[in-house]
């Protein structure tokens, strides 16, 4: 067995010793009341980049979307697999959800990629039809931001594509009745590896700006 398993092991034992000691009902309220989050986050499948540890939260506390890029497509009605749709529509329709956060990060792979390998979008795979979704936000940085290193533009790309896929939520008929009635709200948020900081999307400025805390 690998050092990496034995440590995983290791870590579920801590577990057990936490959340099933005699002393912390954590799971027997989650079991006896079921899940009941209100925050969804829509995070990038990055290793890094944990949502429940960014936030410090607990078993329960949100209802997590990961995939590559943190990318949200927008609404189709038809019969294909649609794995970050399907979950979009559970969290909305059946959860107690108040607030929709889109988180980006710096460094990711998959922007990276796609500002540095034009031919990302043209090969024949996954991860190149995903993508796909971020094209318009590639575009748009190296229009406006030509001079700049790679490691600004991909900052810049990251927010462009927070901003597409915040617009591509929008897209969702269920998602546009909840946030027109004041019951639901969406957030687009950028989180800086190098230093911790995350910067939120002012959306009457179309511009992002760092959380103090």
């Amino acid at each position: 067995m690998s050092k990496e398993i034995n440590e995983l092991i290791i870590g579920y034992k801590r577990f057990r010793e936490h959340y099933f000691s005699n002393s912390n009902k954590t799971f027997d309220n989650l079991i006896k009341l079921g899940q009941n989050p209100k925050v969804m986050i829509i995070s990038c499948c990055d290793s890094r980049v944990d949502p429940s540890i960014i936030f410090g939260c607990e078993p329960g506390d949100l209802f997590v979307i990961r995939n590559v890029a943190n990318l949200v497509p927008p609404y189709e009605n038809n019969a294909s697999y649609h794995g970050t749709s399907a979950a979009i529509e559970f969290g909305i329709s059946n959860l107690d959800i108040h607030d929709v956060i889109i988180l980006g990060h710096s460094f990711c792979g998959g922007i990276r990629a796609l500002l540095e390998n034009v031919d990302l979008l043209s090969s024949e795979n996954f991860i190149s039809k995903w993508m796909e979704l971020a094209k318009p936000a590639r575009e748009k940085t190296l229009k406006n931001y030509p001079n700049s290193n790679l490691d600004q533009q991909a900052d810049m790309c990251g927010q462009y594509a927070l901003i597409n896929s915040h617009n591509n939520l929008m897209t969702f008929p269920l998602i546009q009745e909840k946030v027109k009635s004041g019951f639901l709200s969406l957030h687009a948020w950028f989180f800086d590896l190098s230093t911790g900081l995350i910067h939120m999307l002012n959306q009457e400025q179309n511009k992002f700006e760092p959380i103090e805390g």
